[in-house]
């Protein structure tokens, strides 16, 4: 351990010399890199920053987990086959190079020789992987968010030319606080070692159960960010006087313009997920307030973030982890009424190919989303369950009706961070981002305060149709015409839902009486 500090407190040095010189891309110029968790969404787009920093970059190794009937290579070669890497030529893509192992494991269950090249070769690590499902059972969260945490700390203190460590935390691990969250790394309430043991013992497991759950991770919403919050604190302890940096992203969306604007992947998790749906109409309602901040943050800002970092950390003595926020909630607040709002004027301007029916967005809350959900999204769904099934439509492994339990799942779980007052102390991060050097100061920009935020969903709802659904990137007379006429048959809808309403209403009461309970329910159902 002393050796590995005296190597990196004169690698420090020697850059803290020349960090007013030192580029970003001179930075990474002949350094190699480890990421895990470089085959999801920003490990993705990662990659392909990386590869854009320097011509001159060295090898790009990207843990890759085995998985039965898949080649890591082909794996690999999928993802370089994507729209994200169409400007890099073969030689450069080349530098890629897929590790299979597990980050749950020991050495990531490396072979020997493996192992020994990546210590003797690796520069920069960025540690991504984690299980970012809110309901991931506590046990399974602890091995990948905590256990997998610890294994990529012992791998860097073993590197014998670590210039940075990069963790990607959550602006969310510490929602267990209120008021203004600080860009320090905030004390667990258990012992992240204790965690780390009691995850190992199967006995300790025979009889847990929620509510178990609920009383170990107490005041936390759920397991993903009571063990982000635990990771935090294992690097808080473990990697004092090394060049490590936290970043913590809030709800990340598709890219601004980075390499390609609006590249969402594969958009079928999160919010993206739920952008997906409400572009085909079938998702119509969101939860929350008019006034509650929505937090978003361009997923090329949060690239941008930890590539600075990198090049911050690893240019200065650093006596402890690095910690930013890359949020926007203080500097370039949306709330979710302007949102929603965005949305609807994004998607008439942008409609898709097809779509199930006219996509709108209403904000509800309370008792009024609960009602809505089940009459507009769950009842329809119910409907077109037996033709799904009979027909073979929609998705070929999933129906609506599940899709609509996965929602409702999904925005009970981020109410909880719409409707209390979490705020994000950037002032750590808009430090570090006005000392970017000149040159790169455009290119690497991380700063969200000018973002015009309806530009940015146009390009996400553009994206979804380019990226996602493989439709047409130009909007052109026949969208709009397409759009035009589904407008008509949604007004025309709610005269039709009159009328059958009368001609009920009449069958059992007088005219006069019928139509004025006519009109209300069909005036409570359009309110609804």
């Amino acid at each position: 351990m002393s050796q590995h500090g005296s190597q990196n407190g004169n690698l420090n040095t020697k850059h803290t010399q020349n960090s007013d010189q030192m580029t970003i891309g001179d930075f990474f110029a002949y350094k190699n890199v480890f990421i895990t968790g470089g085959t999801g969404f920003l490990g993705t787009v990662l990659i392909e920053a990386l590869l854009g920093t320097s011509p001159d970059i060295g090898k790009i190794y990207v843990l890759v987990r085995s998985k039965k009937n898949i080649d890591p290579q082909e794996r690999i070669k999928r993802i370089l086959q994507k729209q994200l890497f169409e400007k890099h030529d073969d030689n450069t893509l080349k530098k890629i190079v897929p590790v299979v192992g597990e980050i749950g494991e020991v050495n990531f269950g490396f072979t020997n020789d493996l192992f020994t090249e990546l210590i003797d070769k690796v520069h920069v690590i960025y540690h991504i992987a984690a299980t970012i499902k809110f309901s991931s059972p506590l046990r399974t969260a602890i091995k990948t968010n905590v256990t997998g945490t610890m294994h990529t700390i012992e791998f860097a203190k073993k590197v014998k030319n670590l210039a940075a460590y990069v963790y990607y935390s959550t602006a969310f691990c510490n929602s267990n606080n209120r008021g203004l969250i600080l860009e320090r790394v905030y004390k667990s309430k258990f012992d992240p070692y204790d965690m780390l043991k009691w995850a190992e013992d199967d006995n300790a497991w025979l009889d847990f159960n929620e509510d178990k759950c609920k009383a170990t991770i107490m005041d936390h919403p759920n397991t993903y960010t009571f063990t982000k919050n635990l990771a935090e604190n294992l690097l808080m302890a473990e990697m004092k006087n090394m060049p490590v940096a936290i970043v913590r992203p809030s709800v990340v969306y598709g890219t601004w313009e980075r390499p390609l604007p609006g590249w969402v992947g594969n958009a079928n998790s999160g919010h993206l997920g739920f952008m997906a749906g409400f572009v085909k109409g079938v998702f119509r309602a969101m939860r929350g307030s008019q006034t509650a901040i929505i937090d978003v943050i361009p997923c090329d800002y949060v690239i941008n973030s930890s590539l600075v970092m990198a090049w911050y950390v690893a240019t200065r003595h650093i006596e402890q982890p690095e910690v930013i926020h890359c949020t926007a909630g203080e500097v370039n607040p949306m709330t979710c009424g302007q949102f929603c709002d965005y949305l609807n004027d994004s998607v008439k301007r942008h409609p898709p190919d097809n779509f199930v029916w006219k996509p709108i967005a209403r904000l509800r809350s309370g008792w009024r989303y609960n009602l809505s959900f089940y009459l507009f999204h769950l009842l329809p769904a119910m409907i077109v369950l037996i033709p799904e099934k009979l027909f073979s439509l929609g998705m070929p492994h999933h129906t609506l009706f599940d899709y609509m339990h996965v929602f409702k799942k999904g925005s009970g779980f981020f109410d909880y961070f719409l409707h209390n007052d979490f705020r994000y102390d950037m002032k750590n991060a808009l430090r570090i981002n006005s000392v970017i050097p000149e040159k790169d100061r455009l290119r690497y920009n991380f700063d969200a305060s000018q973002c015009n935020w309806s530009e940015f969903i146009d390009r996400i709802i553009i994206g979804i149709r380019r990226f996602y659904f493989k439709e047409a990137v130009v909007t052109t007379s026949w969208h709009r015409n397409y759009w035009k006429f589904y407008n008509v048959l949604y007004y025309a809808g709610y005269v039709f839902l009159f009328i059958i309403l009368l001609v009920l209403m009449t069958s059992w009461f007088q005219l006069n009486i019928a139509f004025t309970i006519t009109a209300i329910i069909w005036g409570f159902l359009v309110w609804l």
